[in-house]
């Protein structure tokens, strides 16, 4: 079981906090910010009183995190300094950290406004196509993807995600020793927020604009850093033992040897960016994370009881 300190603490680093305890607060530092967590997982007068006492003294914000329903009369008698998030609040935090960490980019949330008045607006159906940008297309709705998710993570939150990959064709010869024994080519994708490396069977059909709303994230990696993962992924692909039946004379031998790709400047070459559209869906059991435009379920992560 999960504790309501362990979740605060996660939603914390998610943005380089430090993160102590403080009594009962959970404490989070970074720089000149200071926030102060209060877990209230049960009703307990004592507990609500202690905050009332404590809050106005505090150097930094104040966050009650309460799972369990508050009285209008408990609230009202907060110091108004004191921001509360509700098990809804929490639960959604808790996705979007989860989230983050799969898809390699971090996403605005309500952590952000507690310590950011203005926080810049990220790119959003920017008007205006760029020349070079590529997007596979969606075969997974909106709709598809609420009754999905309505039956495993109990989803309220759906957001498309537009995520880079670099993608590259590859063609080499093999060789065992100084003999050339046949080639091989490909097409391989690497995913430039999270370096994975992946094949795909081929260049796929592109559109330049999608009607469903979206966010397009920017590429971390370099292109040449791209390259010189996929050229490593080629290298270890293509490497591997096989027998070889050689005859001499009338003796038949069979050898081990290893076959070897060898490549050279031209073996690998890029063909650009591609965006995958990603669905990104916070549910009250968990989190999901599939891929618009196969329909496949990249990951599901569900949450463990929060006491």
């Amino acid at each position: 079981m999960t504790t309501l300190n362990a979740v605060l603490k996660e939603i914390l680093e998610s943005r380089d906090f430090l993160v102590d305890q403080a009594g009962p607060f959970v404490r989070g530092r970074r720089e000149d910010i200071i926030l102060h967590f209060f877990p209230y997982s049960r009703h307990s007068p004592a507990a609500m009183e202690e905050l009332t006492k404590t809050a106005l003294s505090m150097k930094g914000k104040v966050v009650l995190a309460a799972l369990v329903p508050l009285a209008e009369s408990t609230l009202a008698a907060l110091p108004p300094e004191v921001v509360v998030w509700d098990r809804e609040a929490v639960e959604h935090e808790v996705g979007r950290t989860r989230i983050e960490k799969l898809v390699g980019e971090e996403d605005h949330g309500l952590l952000d406004d507690l310590y950011a008045d203005d926080v810049p607006m990220l790119e959003n159906n920017v008007p205006g196509v760029r020349e070079e940008e590529r997007i596979l297309p969606m075969q997974m709705s909106l709709q598809d993807v609420v009754e999905l998710s309505s039956k495993t993570v109990g989803g309220f939150s759906h957001r498309l995600e537009l995520v880079p990959h670099y993608l590259f064709s590859y063609q080499v010869p093999l060789y065992v020793g100084e003999g050339k024994i046949g080639g091989r080519e490909g097409t391989v994708a690497v995913n430039a927020l999270t370096k994975d490396v992946q094949p795909w069977d081929q260049v796929p059909e592109t559109v330049t604009s999608l009607d469903q709303g979206h966010k397009r994230l920017e590429p971390i990696l370099e292109e040449e850093d791209a390259s010189a993962l996929v050229r490593s992924t080629v290298e270890k692909e293509h490497t591997y033992d096989r027998d070889m039946v050689r005859e001499n004379g009338q003796v038949t031998m069979t050898e081990r040897v290893t076959v070897h790709p060898r490549l050279d400047l031209g073996s690998v070459k890029p063909l650009g960016i591609y965006y995958v559209p990603i669905w990104c869906v916070e549910g009250t059991k968990g989190v999901m994370v599939l891929n618009a435009s196969n329909g496949k379920v990249l990951s599901e992560d569900y949450f463990r009881d929060i006491s």
